[in-house]
C-alpha cells in the first residue's frame, strides 16, 4: 500500500534502530581492510608479483562491497520508518469506503474465518503441525504452537539442522563400526580419513542452507520436515564405506589425506550447537509472554421497539462503532452491513436480517518480554555481526594462501589444494554462522504487536407498521397522526480484544506483511457500553411528531386560546370574533406592535 500521510501520529516507531547501528558499525572495519588492500596493489605490481596483485585487488573489491553494503543497510535501518494511516495490514479484505482504493494481497483471513473464530471461540491461526518431525518438536515444546509462524519455522529449521548433524555423526560411527568389526575391509586404509572429509563437507552443506533469512512465505505457513532422508543416510552409511573400500582395493588406491577435516567437524559442530542454543533460548523467552486465550464477550436478547430496523443498523455503524475509532482512523470493515428487508404480503410488514464485522484501528503495543530477552536479542545481533567481521579479517589474511592456490592450481592434487585453501574454508564457515545468527536476531527484531477491538453484530426479526394519533379531544382542532414501525428485534453481539502480530522490514513494505491473531480476550465493559449506547438511542427517539420552532408554537397557542374561549358560554361567538379581529389588526400593523398603537374604533 502507498504511504498515506496523516497529521495524527499512530505511535509506531522504528524497531530496527539498534540493529541498524550495530550493522553499520560492523561494516566500518571491513571497508578499512578493503581500502588497505587496494593501497597495497601498487607495491605488488611494482615488485613484479602481478598474480598476487590481482588476487589482492579481487579481495579488496569483495571487502569493499561487503563493508559498504553493511554500512548502507545499517544506515537504511536507521532512517525514518514511514508509517501511514493505513497500516498495519488488515486481518481480512477491508470493505471500508475510505480504503476502497487500497490493495492488500497479504491478508491472513477471510471474513468467514473471522466469523468462525468469534462464534466458535477458536483461533484458526494455530494450525496443526505437519509431519512426524514437526509433531515431535511440538511435543517437546507444547507452547511453540502459539508463536507466530516465523518463530515456529525458525525453531523447526534449527532442530532439523541439529538432527541432520546428529545423523551425519551416526553415519560416520556406523561406517567406523562396520570397519572395526570386519564387515568392510577398511583397516590400514585411508577410507575413514576420506569419510571424515565427506562428513565435514556434509556438515557445511547442511548449515549453509540455514544461513538464509526466512522467506515471506515461511511467515504465514508451516514448513514440512519428513523423515524419509533418515533412511537414505542410514543406507549411505553402510554402502559408502563398502564403495570406498572397493575402489581402494580394486580400482585405484586412495591417496593419503593431508587435509585436517577434524578441525572443521569440531568447528561446525560447535557453532551449530551455539546457534541452536541461542535460538531455543530466544524462543523460550518469547514463549513467556504467550497468552493464547480465545475468549469472547457475548450479548443475546430480544427487544420490542417502535423503530425501523434500518435506523438501528445505521446508528450502530455510523455512531456506536464510529465512537470507537482510534485517533480518528476509520474502522476496518470486514463485512458490510445490509439490512436485507423483505416484505411479506403487504407494504406494512416484513422481516429483516443484517450482519456486520468491524475491527478498530490496531494500536501498537510493546511485546511483553523480560529484560533478558532484550539483552539476548542485542547480544545475538552483536555476536552475529562480530563473526562476519572476523570472517572478513580471515579473508584479508588469506590473500597469500589464495595466491598459492592460483599458482599451483594446475599441478596440485585435490588434497594439497584443500590444504592451501584452509584459511578460505575457515572464513566461509565463520561467515556462514555469522550470517545465520544475524538473520536469526533480525527475525526477533522484526516482530510488532497490536491491540484492537473486533466486533460481530447480527440482528434479525420482523417489523410492522401501525398508526398513532394524538390531540383528538372533542374540543381540539390540532392533532398529530403518525405511522410508526414497530420491530421485534433479536440482536446478537460478539466482541473481543484482539492481540495480533506481524513482521516488518525497512523499506516501502515495512508493515505490509500478514497480521495474525495470537490472543482473544473478553471485554465485557466494551460490550456493556455498546449495548447501553444502542438502548439510549432507542429511548431518545421521538415517536410522535412535535413542533420545534417558535412560529408553529405561537400558532398552536392561538388555536388553543380559541378553543378555550369556545367552551366558556353563550358569549363564545362574540369572543371569538373579537379575538379574530385583534389577530387581524396585529397582522396588519406588525407583530411587534402594542394595543396602544392600534387605531381606536
Amino acid at each position: 500500500m502507498a504511504y498515506e500521510y496523516g497529521s495524527i501520529d499512530l505511535g509506531i516507531r522504528n524497531p530496527f534502530k539498534v540493529e541498524g547501528a550495530i550493522r553499520a558499525i560492523a561494516g566500518l572495519p571491513v571497508v578499512a581492510m578493503g581500502l588497505v588492500s587496494i593501497l597495497s596493489v601498487q607495491s605488488l605490481v611494482a615488485s613484479g608479483n602481478k598474480l598476487q596483485a590481482w588476487v589482492t585487488l579481487a579481495v579488496a573489491i569483495v571487502l569493499l562491497v561487503w563493508g559498504l553494503g553493511a554500512i548502507g543497510r545499517g544506515l537504511f535501518q536507521l532512517m525514518r520508518f514511514f508509517v501511514g494511516r493505513g497500516v498495519p495490514t488488515s486481518l481480512a479484505k477491508n470493505y471500508s469506503k475510505s480504503e476502497s482504493h487500497v490493495n492488500e494481497p497479504g491478508v491472513a483471513y477471510s471474513e468467514q474465518m473471522l466469523e468462525q473464530m468469534l462464534q466458535g471461540r477458536k483461533n484458526l491461526t494455530f494450525t496443526e503441525p505437519n509431519g512426524w518431525f514437526s509433531r515431535a518438536l511440538h511435543t517437546l515444546l507444547p507452547r511453540l504452537l502459539f508463536l507466530p509462524y516465523a518463530y515456529r519455522n525458525l525453531a523447526l529449521r534449527m532442530a532439523q539442522g541439529l538432527v541432520q548433524t546428529f545423523m551425519g555423526f551416526l553415519c560416520y560411527g556406523l561406517a567406523w563400526f562396520s570397519g572395526s568389526t570386519g564387515l568392510t575391509d577398511i583397516a590400514n586404509t585411508p577410507v575413514l580419513d576420506w569419510l571424515a572429509i565427506v562428513l565435514s563437507f556434509y556438515l557445511i552443506i547442511v548449515w549453509w542452507g540455514k544461513r538464509q533469512p526466512l522467506s515471506p512465505a515461511l511467515q504465514k505457513t508451516n514448513i514440512v520436515v519428513g523423515v524419509g532422508g533418515i533412511v537414505v543416510w542410514l543406507v549411505a552409511a553402510i554402502l559408502l564405506p563398502m564403495g570406498l573400500s572397493y575402489i581402494h582395493s580394486s580400482v585405484s588406491p586412495l591417496p593419503p589425506v593431508v587435509f585436517s577435516s577434524s578441525k572443521y567437524i569440531f568447528m561446525v559442530s560447535g557453532f551449530a550447537l551455539a546457534t541452536v542454543a541461542l535460538v531455543m533460548a530466544l524462543v523460550r523467552l518469547r514463549l513467556g509472554s504467550v497468552e493464547p486465550k480465545s475468549e469472547v464477550s457475548e450479548m443475546r436478547d430480544t427487544w420490542q421497539e417502535p423503530l425501523h430496523p434500518q435506523e438501528l443498523f445505521i446508528n450502530f455503524e455510523n455512531i456506536v462503532m464510529a465512537n470507537r475509532r482510534y485517533r480518528e482512523v476509520p474502522n476496518r470493515v470486514y463485512r458490510e452491513l445490509d439490512a436485507n428487508l423483505v416484505e411479506e404480503g403487504s407494504d406494512d410488514k416484513g422481516r429483516f436480517s443484517g450482519e456486520l464485522i468491524q475491527e478498530t484501528q490496531p494500536v501498537y503495543r510493546e511485546i511483553g518480554s523480560s529484560p533478558l530477552f532484550k539483552y539476548l536479542k542485542v547480544g545475538a545481533t552483536v555476536f552475529g555481526h562480530a563473526l562476519k567481521v572476523l570472517a572478513a579479517v580471515w579473508l584479508y589474511l588469506a590473500i597469500d594462501d589464495l595466491s598459492t592456490i592460483f599458482n599451483s592450481a594446475t599441478s596440485s592434487t585435490l588434497a594439497s589444494l584443500l590444504e592451501s585453501g584452509d584459511s578460505l574454508l575457515t572464513m566461509l564457515v565463520i561467515w556462514m554462522f555469522g550470517s545465520a545468527i544475524a538473520h536469526i536476531a533480525h527475525t526477533f527484531w522484526a516482530e510488532m504487536q497490536f491491540e484492537s477491538l473486533l466486533v460481530y453484530f447480527q440482528c434479525q426479526g420482523t417489523y410492522a407498521e401501525t398508526k398513532l394519533a394524538t390531540g383528538t379531544s372533542i374540543y381540539d382542532s390540532t392533532r398529530s397522526e403518525n405511522t410508526v414501525v414497530r420491530s421485534s428485534l433479536t440482536p446478537w453481539l460478539l466482541t473481543t480484544r484482539v492481540v495480533s502480530s506481524c513482521f516488518t522490514e525497512s523499506g516501502a513494505r515495512n508493515l505490509e506483511f500478514p497480521r495474525f491473531i495470537l490472543e482473544m480476550h473478553r471485554n465485557d465493559d466494551v460490550r456493556d457500553a455498546i449495548v447501553g449506547e444502542v438502548k439510549e438511542f432507542m429511548r431518545q427517539r421521538e415517536t410522535i411528531a412535535s413542533l420545534n420552532n417558535e412560529r408553529d408554537l405561537e400558532a398552536a397557542a392561538q388555536i388553543y386560546q380559541i378553543n378555550q374561549q369556545s367552551r366558556n358560554g353563550p358569549d363564545a361567538t362574540q369572543a371569538i370574533a373579537s379575538t379574530q379581529l385583534d389577530l387581524e389588526r396585529a397582522d396588519e400593523y406588525g407583530n411587534g406592535g402594542t394595543d396602544d398603537e392600534l387605531p381606536k374604533s
